[in-house]
């Protein structure tokens, strides 16, 4: 959807719909699945070097979870969306499904957990991931501590 710079008023031009969720064209075995339209409400103000949208975004996804890998309902909602893009010199228009997409995928979380976002949801592989993190985390007591300076002691002789 092209927003042409010349309809954009000095108090700015108010925009408001839907994209269809084919406008993220992901992969089926990507980590994220869109689950219906997205919905746009966008503000845009055009100035000498700079075009910036700000609104709100939402709409609902399908995240696979970073522990057990099962997909989950996520109901994005972005209620301060904001946006910049740089103005070229002869620029006359700018690709709003484009800009909604991009933002979208960089707002959505990056590693999500099904039981941190799914209300009373435990999940399946969560005590997997936390017994195995807190042994990566923990110090052995019993090990000497490293002389992180010996290297350079050594370095310098």
């Amino acid at each position: 959807m092209d927003v042409f710079l010349s309809e954009i008023p000095e108090e700015g031009l108010h925009l408001e719909g839907e994209f269809p969720p084919a406008i993220f064209e992901l992969a089926t075995e990507d980590p994220i699945r869109p689950a219906g339209p997205v919905h746009y409400e966008a503000t845009i103000f055009a100035f000498e070097e700079v075009i910036t949208v700000h609104g709100r975004l939402s709409g609902p996804f399908e995240l696979q979870c970073g522990a057990c890998l099962e997909y989950f309902p996520y109901e994005a909602d972005f209620p301060h969306w904001s946006s910049e893009l740089d103005r070229e010199p002869d620029q006359e228009s700018f690709d709003l499904e484009t800009l909604v997409r991009e933002d979208f995928l960089l707002n959505l979380p990056s590693h999500p957990r099904c039981d941190e976002y799914v209300e009373g949801r435990v999940c399946p592989k969560a005590d997997l991931v936390e017994e195995f993190s807190d042994e990566a985390d923990a110090p052995d007591p019993d090990s000497p501590r490293p002389n992180v300076w010996g290297a350079l002691d050594e370095w310098k002789q």
